[in-house]
């Protein structure tokens, strides 16, 4: 009877050694293969991460370019009606001193 325990014993230590050596293979590979998953998830974000920040960026540089334009379309207007005043207020001017002039009011 104690040499059937003995056995048993012996049985169930070498069974579970082989279930400790699959479990410990098993996992091995669950991480290799999770690390070889990180490293594609890890190139695949980077490469959307690249594409996303292109397309901001020529984004931006669309708007920049519309925001430059309205402003110097907006500025260029603004300057043409403030010379068309000053030049108004300048031929007042003339006027009144070739007035004067051709009058000998000098």
């Amino acid at each position: 009877m104690t040499g059937e325990i003995i056995k048993a014993i012996t049985t169930a230590e070498a069974q579970a050694a082989e279930i400790k050596e699959a479990a410990q293979a098993q996992a091995a590979q669950i991480i290799a293969d999770a690390q070889t998953q990180a490293a594609s998830h890890e190139q695949s974000s980077a490469q959307v991460c690249k594409a996303y920040a292109e397309t901001q960026i020529k984004n931006a540089r669309a708007q920049a370019d519309e925001n430059y334009i309205k402003t110097i379309q907006t500025k260029k207007k603004e300057m043409q009606e403030y010379c068309a005043k000053l030049l108004a207020q300048a031929e007042a001017e003339v006027a009144e001193i070739v007035g004067r002039i051709t009058s000998g009011d000098c």
